[in-house]
């Protein structure tokens, strides 16, 4: 039987279920989660008075009590039988969230010293697919951060929210956006305007126009394209993300370090950054905003 607190309230009403959620996320267990939320809501109590509360094992109640004073949340007082008091609310979540601190970051330098050793297998040179927006945000952030000597990016405006606040070292950035936001050049030059980046905003109907050596079929083949949907990321001539502009909707990325796959999409992202920003063999003229930056 469940006892009641002076309020008449059960344990059921009294602890929360989003409580012991939170307190687990802490690092608690469910018992430990419920044992120190039980000694807040007592001044101070014998286990048993936490058992009958509770409802649950005489085992498992003492085992929480111990590992709650081993941790320093619960104080254990010397008396027959022994009584238990937790610390202050404020203190132990302090002393869950230090504990997190310290974890996190002797894990971030062990993994570090892991990642420099890392193992390359027969597997480096396959085409990885990455699904869902999310798990493509975690991708073009991991390797904006990751860049050693430089990106070369090009990508459509629905990508750009991934790469807002987002930080790299110094390193060399060549990217160009297909956006008709007239803005977005100044906005974009803001946002890396610390970085050695040369930045470079250009209209999704340029890309209509096909250039010289184009084969017959480009008219075609354009209709099928959506330039918004484009990501063509390389870093450090090392690894690439890609997605092809002809995908809409629910996408997926293409990954990969092949050095094959790197090269070839090197060279096309050469041919467009020729084109769309140099100016070199194109039916119109460039820019004078980019002509400028260029001299």
């Amino acid at each position: 039987m469940n006892l009641t607190t002076s309020d008449g309230i059960s344990s059921m009403e009294s602890i929360p279920t989003a409580l012991i959620k939170s307190l687990n996320d802490l690092g608690l267990s469910n018992y430990e989660a419920s044992v120190y939320a039980a000694l807040v809501l007592y001044d101070n109590a014998e286990a048993k008075e936490i058992i009958d509360f509770l409802s649950i094992s005489k085992p498992s109640v003492y085992e929480a009590l111990d590992h709650l004073a081993e941790m320093g949340l619960a104080v254990k007082r010397i008396s027959k039988p022994a009584r238990y008091s937790a610390i202050s609310p404020k203190m132990a979540i302090d002393l869950l969230m230090d504990k997190h601190r310290k974890a996190a970051d002797h894990a971030l330098a062990a993994l570090r010293t892991l990642e420099r050793k890392k193992v390359r297998t027969d597997k480096e040179d396959a085409l990885w697919t990455i699904y869902g927006d999310a798990n493509i945000e975690y991708k073009i952030r991991d390797l904006f951060g990751k860049a050693k000597r430089q990106i070369s990016c090009m990508i459509g405006e629905r990508y750009l929210p991934f790469i807002e606040n987002i930080k790299i070292r110094d390193v060399s950035l060549r990217l160009i956006v297909i956006s008709d936001d007239p803005e977005l050049q100044r906005k974009l030059e803001e946002l890396f305007s610390r970085k050695n980046a040369d930045i470079h905003v250009i209209s999704p109907e340029q890309f209509n126009v096909p250039p010289p050596f184009a084969p017959p079929e480009f008219v075609e083949a354009i209709k099928f394209m959506n330039f918004d949907n484009t990501l063509e990321l390389i870093v450090d001539d090392e690894e690439l993300l890609m997605i092809p502009p002809f995908i809409s909707g629910s996408v997926s990325v293409l990954n990969t370090r092949n050095k094959g796959a790197i090269l070839q999409m090197k060279m096309l992202s050469q041919l467009n950054w020729k084109r769309f920003v140099d100016g070199e063999a194109l039916p119109f003229p460039v820019p004078p905003a980019q002509k400028k930056k260029r001299s």
